[in-house]
């Protein structure tokens, strides 16, 4: 999927955060509220990084969530394991507070 975008997208209820990729993200936040009886918002995209997707993945593994095995929610607190070089494409101001995700 060259050129694109890495997202997290979080439950409001939950916490549980969607890492994923898509050219069209909040397209995919639509389709997968669709499907999901808790109100969900996009907290990230990192503009082209959607080659970064796996590596995130791996990085997060012992936070993914036990209902989806296999799938793309993970537990909030793993997102301080994101790989450092993907933070290199993300914001400044989402560096400097260790608590962004609550924030937005």
């Amino acid at each position: 999927m060259a050129g694109s975008h890495l997202y997290i997208i979080q439950s409001r209820v939950t916490g549980a955060v969607k890492i994923g990729r898509s050219d069209d993200p909040d397209r995919r936040l639509r389709q997968l509220q669709t499907g999901c009886p808790y109100t969900l918002r996009t907290i990230l995209v990192v503009d082209g990084g959607g080659r970064h997707e796996r590596r995130v993945h791996h990085a997060m593994e012992r936070h993914r969530t036990r209902h989806t095995a296999g799938g793309e929610w993970f537990a909030e607190t793993g997102l301080g394991d994101i790989p450092l070089d993907v933070w290199d494409h993300v914001h400044p101001w989402y560096q400097e507070d260790p608590d962004w995700w609550r924030r937005k």
